[in-house]
Parts: structure tokens; C-alpha cells; sequence
């Protein structure tokens, strides 16, 4: 039988620690090792396994995308859906067609995004000169099917806030 080492030995040999020898024999990852009882039995010509955590950052397959800032205080939504985090709340456009309010009324506390959310609302359903379709294209609304990508830039809007007002 070939001269065996105990895992105390190992990690003193090795410069590593026991745990993480013992988690080394666990996974497999040394070559003869037997456990006997509760202890590791360990080949004595093993040679320590490579680490397999890689330094060099090559881990990174793609890019980060660049941090984008918060749109506090941007009420303008093609701004605010481009160039800013923004969280898809087009789902509420949804919402307002499916069940055609008289009026609709935005009540919130400040700061709640009632402006941004009546922009997104606006640039849906107003008729312009330029295609805004672009904005809704990567969002949840235009996956819901042509009968609400119908809907988009087809009527007047009547656009009324009180956020500038003193």
C-alpha cells in the first residue's frame, strides 16, 4: 500500500488550509484520495491540484454596459426611456385601453413619476410628425400583440400638467 498523508500534512505541504484541502478530497479534485472513518486519507507523491479561479479577469465574457443615471426630475419620457434607467410601466397603457376610462385621474405623493407616467401616456397615443413608436418597441406593450401597437400615434392629446406651476 502506498504511504498515505493525512490532511493536516497536506495543507502544511501545500500551504493551504485544511478545510480547504478536505474540500478538495470532497470534490474530487485529488487523485487516490480515500476517506477512512472521518478523516481524509491522502496519496504522499500528490501533487497540489491547480487552482481553477481565474485572476486575470478573463471570467468577463462581454462589456458591463455603462452606468446609466437615475432620472430624478426628468419628466420627459423619449429622454427618460433612452438615456436613463428606466423601469417599463407601459403595461399601463394596456390598461388604459382595455378599460377606457372617462377620466383618469393621477393621484400620488411627489415624486412618484405621475408627470413621466402622463408623457409616456402622451408619446403612445399622440399624433406627430416623427415616428415614437421607436420608444415603445423594447417594451412590454408592443409584445402584447397588434390589436395595442394600433393605437399608437392615432389621436390628438390634450396634455395638462400643474408641475411647474407655484
Amino acid at each position: 500500500m502506498a504511504e498515505m498523508i493525512s490532511v493536516r500534512e497536506a495543507a502544511v505541504r501545500w500551504n493551504i488550509t485544511e478545510r480547504r484541502v478536505a474540500t478538495l478530497c470532497k470534490n474530487g479534485r485529488i487523485a487516490g484520495a480515500k476517506k477512512q472513518g472521518n478523516r481524509w486519507l491522502i496519496p504522499a507523491d500528490t501533487q497540489k491540484p491547480a487552482d481553477q479561479r481565474l485572476k486575470t479577469g478573463a471570467f468577463r465574457k462581454t462589456e458591463r454596459a455603462p452606468k446609466l443615471p437615475l432620472p430624478i426630475g426628468v419628466s420627459n419620457y423619449c429622454l427618460a426611456s433612452s438615456e436613463y434607467y428606466y423601469i417599463d410601466k407601459t403595461m399601463m397603457i394596456k390598461d388604459f385601453i382595455d378599460e377606457r376610462p372617462m377620466v383618469t385621474l393621477f393621484t400620488r405623493p411627489r415624486r412618484f413619476g405621475k408627470t413621466l407616467n402622463m408623457d409616456m401616456l402622451r408619446t403612445y397615443f399622440e399624433k406627430s410628425d416623427k415616428d415614437t413608436s421607436v420608444y415603445f418597441r423594447d417594451k412590454k406593450i408592443w409584445a402584447c400583440g397588434q390589436k395595442y401597437r394600433d393605437y399608437q400615434g392615432k389621436y390628438p392629446v390634450i396634455f395638462l400638467t400643474f408641475k411647474d406651476v407655484k
